[in-house]
């Protein structure tokens, strides 16, 4: 019951004060800032892998046959 009536009070004064706004824009700039950090992150992590794990990774997807990773393996090293 306390903690609700002290969530009431900081309410209360978040609105009169005008933080609130600032606090919910502050927080959407962090939750959007954290979102485009994982993205970026991810697409980073894409684009180190080297030609070999590539050539692998398309191999088990079934992009390419056996041949042509031989083939590609061969001239890749």
């Amino acid at each position: 019951m306390i903690t609700l009536i002290l969530a009431a009070i900081v309410l209360y004064y978040l609105l009169k004060t005008g933080d609130l706004f600032r606090l919910i824009k502050m927080t959407r700039k962090l939750i959007v800032d954290l979102m485009y950090s994982f993205k970026k992150q991810k697409q980073d992590s894409i684009q180190k892998a080297s030609p070999a794990e590539t050539l692998k990774l398309r191999y088990v997807k079934g992009e390419i046959s056996q041949s042509e990773y031989e083939m590609i393996s061969k001239n890749l090293f």
